[in-house]
């Protein structure tokens, strides 16, 4: 049993002594009262007695009472009376229980036999008076009867007076009632209050024990942070609760220091840092785990080691280890003082081989292409400074070498940035075998090279230029193609004379423009005048990308005609470029240009636009001689636009021409490069019902069974396969086999660059179906065109 049941039990125990004293009050009150009430009616029969053996009291003096008990009818008429007044029944018998006189008449002279535990008998013999309970067919429920002896005036025992006393039992057992409630009242509140104060005082003691039961806990599990409320040292409990505070202080500090010391340990075992311990007489006498795998000496091979010995340098040093390998150390020294006295040092020392290893490889990158490992724009600058100021101080000639691949970005196109990547890494290794061992072959970015030549004279420069003219110009075998490409190489003999890098390095990249201008696969030496050229060609190129916004495109219509009946069935929408400087102009002289600068987008969106509100507004007002469809070429930059196909949408809703009356055409390089990702895309041009056209098909590097994978429309063979056709048999059958795949396939079949008769007729006996050429229909202003054949005199139809 605990405290709180131990407290609650004893003041239950406490809480039931009341109530047993209540209880016992309640029926000693009762007792009391029915005690009284028989003591009060056995002195009223006593007196009656008197009145009745002795006489009534007289009122004259000298005058002699006379008894009633011999006097029959003096005794009913008083018996009567007191009847009549006291409303209670009086009976008078003998010593032979005979009534002598009754309230009731007719029971006068019979013997009283409503005594059945013979108290009336019992009376008369030993003259005590008694009570007793009278039960009778007049009173079943009983009357409560009290009997006196009545004696005479010799005192002898002549008969005996019962009177009923239930009226005055009643009356004063009611009042005793009252005073039993209150008792009642009062037992019950102490009763209730008693369990109460026992309740509260249980819960206060039993609660600040618990408070300490529950913090022993707590203690037990390791927090010695808990701590016991105490209100001083008012009693017992809060003494014990001060008690149990100050042992879980000290607790809390032992368990701190304690802590502190297996952290401390723990921390200096598994640091990932070495941490060594030095003696005042400089020897190690503490080495963590990673101290001994750092030097390689273990912990025991550490102790007892001079410091001076192993680290002999200040910060870093390179450690021999005991299995042949090194390690690069870096370390620092912190001195122990203690009242104001040195005890000690502390050495931590770090691998860094990895980190110096890492800065190095970042140096490295820093300075370095990543694809060909040559040094890049930034290394080959702080050479070439370096160069700059021997020259000027020898006087040693100098030059530098500016290149950039031609034809590049056509291998990059077609056979993907792999085959582009492998391309550069293999030209990069012709260049350093082409050159000198001392000079610096250089990245600068994309496909262009630079090349530092230090102590080469006139002839020297010349002659590895044109060897780099020679390694270069060698096929490429690139995933098992061949792939052909050339250089252009500025360059600058005379380096020293200029101010600073950059200005050489600027110099000789003007020298590589100029030798692409004059035809590419050449080197040229830089001229003053040529900063003249290439400021025009940046002129021309802010021209270039203006020329959409100022309006200087015009289109262009060729009609492709069918064959042999000669009606125009469809055009190819073609551009020209009404320059303001050098009038109109042909493709061939800005479309290069273009499509270096990323202008080709732009000019695309507007023939692709302006074809199809020219081709809409010719067939709705002269459907007769308007083309059935319009063809727009498509360069490499637009693939790469994510939202190809919506401009394509945007074209046909904004201008109302039908999806079926517009043909793309791609060159075979360019749908050739990505040939998965380009399938995606033409698969989304045409699900929106354009037709796709491979342009100079036979140029690039597909053959005819790739044909069978694209999702293509129209194939248009190239005019190179079309030349020579006459009298050679083997162009005829490659033409013939194409157009005949083509039928098989269900494509439409085009041969460009029909220039005779001859070349024509052959065509028709293939079965190709429509061509288009310098005869046949050379390209036009689309209103130039348009009114032409809208005239019924001048249509050739």
């Amino acid at each position: 049993m605990n405290v709180r049941r131990k407290i609650l039990a004893g003041y239950l125990v406490v809480a039931c002594l009341v109530a047993a004293t209540a209880a016992t009050a309640w029926f000693a009150d009762m007792y009391s009262a029915r005690h009284a009430a028989a003591k009060e009616a056995a002195q009223v029969a006593r007196g009656l007695g008197k009145d009745i053996a002795l006489g009534l009291p007289v009122d004259t003096d000298g005058e002699t009472p006379a008894p009633l008990f011999n006097r029959p009818k003096v005794l009913a008429n008083y018996i009567e009376r007191l009847h009549d007044s006291q409303h209670r029944d009086i009976v008078v018998v003998d010593t032979a229980k005979r009534i002598l006189g009754d309230a009731v008449p007719e029971n006068v002279g019979s013997l009283f036999d409503h005594d059945t535990g013979n108290e009336i008998g019992r009376t008369l013999a030993d003259g005590e008076s008694r009570v007793f309970v009278e039960q009778s067919v007049d009173y079943p429920a009983g009357i409560k009867q009290v009997v006196v002896p009545m004696r005479d005036s010799g005192d002898r025992i002549i008969g005996a007076i019962i009177l009923e006393y239930t009226p005055l039992y009643d009356e004063m057992l009611g009042s005793a009632r009252r005073a039993q409630i209150v008792i009642l009242g009062v037992a019950a509140g102490a009763f209730l209050l008693v369990l109460l104060l026992g309740h509260l005082l249980a819960r206060s003691l039993t609660g600040r024990i618990t408070s300490l039961t529950t913090a022993v806990g707590v203690v037990r599990t390791g927090d010695y942070s808990h701590r016991v409320p105490a209100d001083g040292d008012a009693d017992e409990i809060d003494r014990l609760a001060l008690a149990f505070n100050a042992m879980a202080e000290q607790l809390d500090s032992s368990a701190r220091e304690i802590l502190a010391k297996e952290y401390t340990d723990s921390i200096l075992a598994n640091a990932g840092e070495g941490i060594c311990g030095v003696d005042p007489a400089g020897r190690i006498a503490f080495a963590n785990t990673a101290a001994g795998r750092i030097t390689g000496l273990g912990v025991d091979g550490l102790l007892g080691r001079e410091a001076a010995t192993l680290l002999p340098e200040t910060g870093e040093v390179t450690l021999q280890r005991p299995d042949g390998t090194s390690v690069q150390v870096e370390y620092t020294i912190g001195e122990i003082e203690k009242a104001g006295r040195s005890i000690g040092a502390v050495i931590v020392l770090r691998d860094v081989s990895r980190q110096r290893a890492l800065e190095h490889d970042l140096r490295h990158q820093a300075l370095h292409d990543g694809l060909t490992n040559l040094p890049n724009r930034k290394l080959l600058l702080d050479r070439l400074e370096h160069a700059l100021a021997r020259a000027r101080a020898t006087g040693g000639p100098l030059a530098v070498l500016y290149l950039d691949l031609d034809g590049f970005k056509k291998v990059n196109d077609s056979l993907g940035h792999n085959a582009g990547d492998l391309l550069l890494r293999t030209a990069a290794e012709r260049l350093t075998g082409a050159l000198r061992p001392q000079d610096t072959v250089a990245r600068l970015g994309g496909d262009e090279f630079a090349v530092l030549l230090e102590d080469a004279d006139p002839a020297t420069v010349e002659r590895l230029a044109r060897d780099c003219l020679t390694v270069l110009s060698r096929p490429f075998l690139i995933h098992n193609r061949e792939a052909q490409v050339s250089v252009s190489i500025g360059v600058v003999p005379d380096a020293a004379v200029y101010a600073d890098a950059d200005e050489v390095l600027r110099n000789a990249d003007v020298a590589m423009y100029a030798a692409k201008d004059q035809g590419k696969n050449r080197f040229l030496t830089f001229e003053t005048q040529m900063h003249e050229q290439l400021l025009n060609r940046l002129d021309q190129e802010t021209r270039l990308r203006d020329a959409v916004h100022r309006g200087e495109l015009r289109l262009h219509l060729q009609p492709v005609v069918g064959v042999p009946a000669g009606q125009m069935a469809g055009a190819e929408a073609l551009v020209r470029w009404q320059d303001p400087d050098q009038g109109l102009r042909m493709p061939g002289s800005f479309i290069p240009l273009a499509e270096e600068t990323g202008a080709i987008v732009e000019i695309d969106r507007w023939v692709l636009l302006e074809a199809c509100r020219t081709v809409k507004r010719w067939q709705d007002e002269d459907p007769a001689t308007a083309p059935a469809w319009v063809s727009v070429n498509l360069s490499a930059a637009n693939l790469e636009v994510t939202d190809l196909t919506d401009q394509v949408a945007y074209a046909l809703s904004s201008t109302g021409l039908p999806a079926r009356c517009l043909v793309l055409e791609l060159t075979e390089t360019v749908l050739m490069r990505d040939l998965a990702v380009t399938s995606v895309r033409l698969d989304e041009l045409r699900e929106l019902g354009v037709k796709i056209a491979i342009d100079d098909f036979g140029t690039g590097y597909s053959s005819l069974g790739y044909l069978r994978d694209i999702p293509v429309d129209i194939l248009k063979i190239d005019r190179s396969f079309i030349d020579g056709m006459a009298g050679n048999g083997r162009q005829q059958e490659l033409v013939n086999a194409v157009i005949q795949l083509g039928h098989t396939l269900g494509l439409r079949v085009v041969a460009e660059g029909i220039e005779d008769a001859s070349q024509l007729n052959l065509l028709t006996v293939m079965g190709c179906k429509f061509a288009q050429g310098y005869h046949l229909g050379r390209p036009e202003p689309a209103g130039d065109l348009y009114t032409r054949l809208s005239t019924p005199a001048l249509n050739p139809g």
